[in-house]
This record gives C-alpha cells, structure tokens and sequence, in this order.
C-alpha cells in the first residue's frame, strides 16, 4: 500500500487555530494495522488488528512484550531488573527513562514502572533468601510471576472500586478475587487468595486459583474494552508539586513537559517520595462532556504540529468497528435511547449534540454518549454502559489466564511468593518503596486510590469507608444493598 492509503486525513476547519498558527489542513493519523492472519479465510471473522503488545496481565509494561526488550531491562544478576545507583529507570539513548512499554510517555508512568522495578527486585531478594540454590533465571521469573499478580490484584480490589466506590461493587470486585465465603468470613491477614480447603465453586471460591474457564473462545481483549479505557479526561492540564508533608504547592509543571525526555527531569527535579505525596493529594478530572484536557488536543508528535488525540479518540472507534453509542448499548442489552435529552438534563448540551450529529441520535458516537450519561449508578465514576464491558472483562482477564487459575499455586509461585500476593496493597508497596510516606496522609486511608487526607475522614470523600467491614457496618446487611 502507498504511504496515503495507511493515513487518516481529518480536515481542520478554516477557523480551527492550529490551520491558522501552522497552514495545516488536515491532520494526519496513522491507521491502525490490521491483522495479516484474518486474510483469505474464506469466512466472515470478526475485525482484528495487530497489537505490538501482549494482553495478557503478565506485567509486560515493566518487563517487555519480546526477548530482546526483556534481555535489555535485565541485570543478571540475583534476578533483578536495572535500575540506577538513585533506584530509578535507566535512560535510553533518547533520554525517556527504559521500561517494557514506553509508548506515550509520561511522568505518572514513570512513577509506577519504577515502583514495580523495585518491587520485583524486592521480590527477588525474599525469595533468594528462602531459596538460596536458585539462579539469576529462576528468581527472575518467579518474581516477575509474583510482581503480575500484585498489580493484577492492586487493580482488581483497590483501583476498581475506587473509581467506582460502591459497595456492591466491592463486593463484587472482591468476591472475583477472593470468593464470597473468604471475603465474608475472613479479615485482614486471615484473608488469603486461596483458601487453605479451596472451594471450586468461581463466586464462592474465587477466580483466582480454580479451573480456567475461556467460555468457548480464545482470550483476547476486545476493541471494545480498548475503547471504555479512553480515559484521558481523567488527567490534569498541570501537575502540582508539593514537598513531603506540606500543603503549599511549590511547583507547577504542565502536564506536557511532563512527556517524553521531560519525565526524567521532573523526577529529577521534585524527587520520587515527593512525586508519590504530591499525587496522593491531587484529583483525577470528571469523566464528562467538556472536560477533555487542553493539551491533549493540542500535542505535537512527528509529523503533525498540533494532534488532537480526541478526534483520535472517535476516529480509533469508528475504523475498528466498534458500534456507535446506541447499537453499543442494544448489544449489550441495554436500552437505546431515543433522543439527546435523554443523556442529560442540560438542554443547552442536549441542543448541542443534536446539531453536532445532525438529530440523529444513532450517530452518536460511543465515546461522547458514555461522557454525555448523567444518571450514574451510586459512587461510579462513569456510567452504566462502560460499566458492562468493565466488569465483563474483570472477570475473563482473570478466569481465562492459567496463571491466575490452575497455575496459581505454591508449585508455580512458591509458598513465599504467594504470601507475598496475599499481603500486598498498593500501599504496602508504597510504604515498601517510601517509608517516608508513612507520615502522611496516606497512614490515614486503607485504599492508597483513596484522597490522601488527614484527620476524620469525609464520607463524601471517602464513601466506602461508610461500609468497609473492618471498618464500619457489614455490607451483607440489607442496608449495604
């Protein structure tokens, strides 16, 4: 194919700011390469295309999606992964920090690649001093086994809920981890992925550790989980500095120079313990109409002055077939909607979506109708229809993965790996990694995703606290329903 049949051209309007500051008009995205092995079958197969990464939930952001990347990231030494006499990532020749996936760079991925780096390399160490006999090999896969699972956990029963702090939710959330019967009838440390007499039953016994169960189909993240993960209305225009402990922000950056070779000069520049409080502190945005960050329409990437990563946004959607808002929903069994004011009160946004789509309620696209939804179930950060492929794929990403299911044992993971499973958080890891943290407002919440805040909680702030079984009332009372 010829260079202009692999681009999307999006014409810009003659007011649109960037034709005028820079004569562009159109700006130019790549599509999306399609997958060679869905050619010539001979039979209708569903839309597919190649990804450069794997989807399983192997930690393949810290540790590579291929050999060569994974050989590069490694020290060969006592199993651990390279990091710098500072405890951060190496730096390429281009002077963005090395990890598995750097894609779309940023400081807050730098952030977490470099915690979990540690954190392997932590791993590997306990797992040395229990294992003394085993290679560099061996404690490097171990330990990459057991780093996947915390952060799969960490994802799973602290990040989720969260976002969407409901307790049915949680329940849920927990239950796919856990089970029922251990989430109900043990705390604390007594709470244990596998249950000392397992039950086999997947909601009473978990996912994690029972039989793998694929439904029928080869695992693979659909397009259609790719698209409710367009989250970027969450990020902020600037990132607000503070020192450890104190309120006063002593720097703001935007966030672009954040990107990129910028990320390592911020870390340099406020340092990781205090990247880590001052993160604690902020607030992610809305996910709602208008919200969509400045500087996200406004990038610079090669070949093409200003990229407007919405208009990405719709265009990703609409070129891998993902169905439009409404016949989304029909899909999924949920109802369409006949008319615009039916999203939102506002009659001034209801206005605005019919004139942008012509009255036709069906041509809205996915993206724009799931920010527009207004009645949202009680705490969620967004609403019902990215909700059913969420919670969808909670559970396939788990039940699918033999590593999370009958490869998730003490034979695979060792009996030292596994607890060290059942006794991370994600605060716990920070507290590993940052002790420094420990006097913060961080030793005041349990869910390090919570608002870093000091003294009585709000339970505005903090909903789940309102519930929490170790810390309230029992959500299997009827008023938690």
């Amino acid at each position: 194919d010829s260079i202009t049949t692999k681009l999307a051209e999006i014409p810009l309007d003659e007011d649109d700011p960037a034709r005028i500051a820079f004569g562009q008009r159109n700006m130019f995205v790549p599509r999306t390469q399609p997958d060679p092995t869905r050619k010539d079958k001979g039979e209708p197969a569903p839309t597919t295309f190649v990804n450069e990464v794997t989807h399983w939930w192997d930690g393949s952001q810290i540790y590579g999606s291929d050999q060569a990347t994974q050989d590069r990231l490694r020290l060969r030494r006592h199993g651990h992964l390279r990091l710098t006499d500072k405890g951060t990532l190496p730096l390429r020749d281009d002077d963005v920090e090395d990890s598995g996936m750097v894609r779309n760079w940023w400081v807050g991925l730098a952030m977490l690649h470099t915690l979990f780096a540690r954190e392997h390399n932590s791993i590997c160490d306990h797992l040395a001093e229990h294992h003394p006999d085993w290679d560099d090999d061996r404690l490097f896969n171990v330990a990459r086994l057991v780093n996947a699972a915390v952060m799969a956990k960490i994802h799973s029963i602290e990040w989720t809920p969260a976002i969407l702090p409901n307790p049915s939710l949680d329940l849920g959330l927990n239950s796919n981890w856990y089970g029922m019967l251990t989430y109900r009838f043990r705390k604390g440390a007594d709470r244990k992925t596998v249950a000392r007499y397992n039950v086999a039953n997947p909601e009473m016994g978990g996912l994690v550790g029972n039989k793998t169960n694929k439904h029928g189909k080869p695992f693979g993240l659909t397009e259609e989980f790719v698209e409710v993960y367009r989250l970027h209305s969450l990020l902020p225009e600037t990132l607000k500095f503070r020192r450890l402990g104190e309120n006063e922000i002593f720097r703001e950056v935007p966030f672009a120079a954040s990107r990129q070779a910028g990320s390592p000069v911020v870390t340099d520049e406020v340092g990781m313990t205090d990247l880590f409080y001052s993160f604690g502190r902020e607030h992610p945005g809305q996910l709602v109409l208008n919200n969509f960050p400045r500087f996200m329409q406004e990038l610079s990437v090669p070949g093409n002055p200003v990229f407007d990563m919405g208009a990405v946004d719709l265009l990703r959607a609409r070129e891998r077939g993902v169905p439009r808002y409404n016949d989304f929903r029909e899909q999924l069994g949920l109802k369409r909607i006949e008319s615009f004011d039916q999203l939102t009160e506002d009659e001034e946004r209801a206005e605005r979506l019919h004139d942008v789509y012509g009255g036709d309620v069906d041509k809205l696209d996915l993206l724009i109708g799931t920010l527009a939804e207004e009645e949202r179930p009680t705490g969620f950060g967004f609403g019902e229809t990215l909700f059913q492929i969420f919670i969808l794929n909670a559970s396939r990403r788990l039940q699918a993965d033999r590593f999370y299911t009958e490869s998730y044992n003490e034979e695979v993971y060792t009996k030292e790996g596994m607890a060290w499973v059942d006794d991370a958080t994600l605060k716990k890891v920070l507290l590993r990694h940052h002790p420094e943290l420990r006097n913060t407002g961080l030793a005041n919440v349990k869910n390090a995703f919570e608002p870093w805040d000091t003294g009585e909680l709000e339970p505005a702030r903090h909903p789940l606290r309102e519930w929490d079984p170790e810390l309230k009332s029992d959500p299997w009372s009827g008023d938690a329903a």
